[in-house]
C-alpha cells in the first residue's frame, strides 16, 4: 500500500525546474518537496523530506515500484534530470515527527552527521569547565525568532536557546541599543566568552528551532556580568558611552574603570557599595544579592504567559485534540518551576482503532504530557516541569 503523506502547507510550484537548485534556495525549511512525471496512465512520484534546510528522508512510487529511504533516493536522482513538476511543501515540525512516527523508513539519520560536525568545529575553541549566572531581567519580547535587532533599544539581553539530541546551546548577548558589548555561549555546561562566543552564536541562529527572548537589562547588571566575567567584554563599553553621551567620564566612572583593569571579583560588600546600599547585617544582604537575580512578579508572568502561549499552539497542531483546556502557573523556589494542568477532548477520528489498513492507537495522553513537559524544559531558562493531562 502507497504511502499516505501528510499533506503540508503548499508554497509553491514549479514546472520543468532545476531540482538541486531549488534544494538549495531551502535554507532553514522544514517540510517536502514532491516531484511528478506523468508516465503513461499514471504517475512517477519522487518526495524529499527536509528539517531545517537538512535533507532527512526519500520515498518513491511509481507502479509497482516503492522505495523507501536511500533506496528511494537513487529513483530520485534519475527523476530529476527530466526536469519535474515541482510542488514544495512546508511543515511544522509537529507533523515532520508525525511522518517520522509513522513511517520511519522513509528517513534517514542526518542528525547524526551534523551533530558530529558541530563537535569537530567546536573542539579547538577554548571553553572554560565553570557554572554561568546570567542575572535575570524583565521579559521584553519573547520567542521573537530572527528578527530580534526590532527590538534593541537601552541596555537589552538576547537569550539564544536550542535543544536536541546532544543536549542544550545557550546564547547571551548584551546590547546597548544596537551595539553588542558582552556575549557568552554555553554548551552542556561548558562556556565560551567574548568574541568566541560570537561565532558559536552565529552558527546557533542559523540552526533551526532555536528560540530568541529578549530581556530589559540595566547598567547595574552590566557590571555584575563585567565583574564576574570580563572575558564577556566585546567592547570598551566605557569609551562607548562617553562617545554616546558626548561627555567626559566622572570620577567614579574612573573607579569603575580600575576596578575592571585589575579584574577584581566582587564579594558582597563590593557588590552593595556598587549598588548604593548599606545594610547591617549578613541576613540583609543575602535578600539584597538574591533580588538581583530573582524574577520579579511581572517577569514571571511574562514567562507563564509566553509558555501558555507555546503549549495552547502545540495543541491547536494536534491532530489527535479535538478541543482542550490549559492552566498555567510559573513560580520561583530557589529555580523556576512550572505546574500545568491540561484537560483534552479527543477529536472523532482517533476514537477509531482501524483506518485504512493502519492500527492507530486511541490518543496517547502519556504522550501529550512528555511534549508539553519538552517544550517546558526547551525554553530559555532552566524550568521544572510538572505536567497534568486529563482525556475528557
Amino acid at each position: 500500500m502507497a504511502v499516505q503523506v501528510i499533506e503540508g502547507n503548499l508554497i509553491k510550484i514549479v514546472e520543468d525546474g532545476d531540482v538541486d537548485e531549488i534544494l538549495r534556495e531551502l535554507k532553514n525549511f522544514t517540510g517536502y518537496i514532491k516531484l511528478s512525471i506523468k508516465r503513461e496512465n499514471s504517475f512517477e512520484e519522487g518526495y524529499i523530506f527536509l528539517k531545517g534546510g537538512v535533507t532527512v528522508g526519500y520515498y518513491y512510487n511509481y507502479g509497482d515500484i516503492e522505495a523507501f529511504g536511500e533506496r528511494a533516493k537513487e529513483y530520485i536522482e534519475k527523476m530529476k534530470r527530466d526536469r519535474p513538476l515541482i510542488e514544495v511543501y512546508e511543515y511544522t515540525l509537529e507533523k515532520l515527527n508525525t511522518m517520522r512516527d509513522i513511517y520511519r523508513e522513509i528517513f534517514v539519520d542526518r542528525d547524526e552527521e551534523v551533530a558530529e560536525k558541530e563537535v569537530e568545529d567546536e573542539e579547538h575553541l577554548p571553553y572554560y569547565d565553570i557554572v554561568l549566572t546570567i542575572p535575570e531581567g524583565k521579559p521584553l519580547k519573547m520567542n521573537v525568532g530572527r528578527d530580534y535587532k526590532e527590538y534593541l533599544e537601552g541596555y537589552t539581553l538576547v537569550e539564544i536557546f536550542k535543544k536536541d539530541e546532544e543536549g542544550y546551546k545557550k546564547g547571551y548577548v548584551v546590547y546597548k541599543d544596537k551595539t553588542p558589548i558582552l556575549a557568552a555561549y554555553e554548551h552542556n555546561g561548558k562556556v565560551l566568552f567574548g568574541k568566541e562566543a560570537c561565532k558559536m552564536i552565529k552558527k546557533l541562529l542559523d540552526s533551526p528551532d532555536i528560540v530568541v527572548d529578549i530581556f530589559e537589562y540595566n547598567r547595574d547588571k552590566v557590571e555584575i556580568l563585567l565583574d564576574y566575567y570580563p572575558e564577556m567584554a566585546l567592547v570598551d563599553i566605557e569609551s562607548l558611552e562617553r562617545e554616546e553621551e558626548g561627555v567626559e567620564s566622572t570620577e567614579e566612572e574612573g573607579e569603575e574603570e580600575v576596578i575592571q583593569e585589575e579584574n577584581i571579583v566582587l564579594d558582597k560588600e563590593e557588590l552593595l557599595k556598587k549598588l548604593n546600599i548599606t545594610l547591617p547585617d549578613e541576613e540583609s544582604i543575602e535578600r539584597i544579592i538574591k533580588s538581583v537575580f530573582e524574577p520579579s512578579p511581572e517577569e514571571l508572568e511574562g514567562i507563564r504567559k509566553d509558555l501558555e502561549e507555546k503549549i495552547v499552539s502545540y495543541l491547536k497542531n494536534c491532530k489527535e485534540v479535538e478541543d482542550f483546556e490549559v492552566d498555567l502557573e510559573v513560580y520561583y523556589r530557589d529555580g523556576y518551576y512550572c505546574d500545568c494542568k491540561v484537560k483534552i477532548k479527543p477529536a472523532p477520528f482517533f476514537k477509531l482503532i482501524l483506518y485504512r489498513g493502519r492500527l492507530f492507537k486511541p490518543i496517547d495522553a502519556e504522550k501529550i504530557k512528555e511534549d508539553i513537559e519538552n517544550i517546558i524544559s526547551q525554553y530559555v531558562i532552566d524550568i521544572h516541569p510538572n505536567v497534568e493531562v486529563e482525556i475528557v
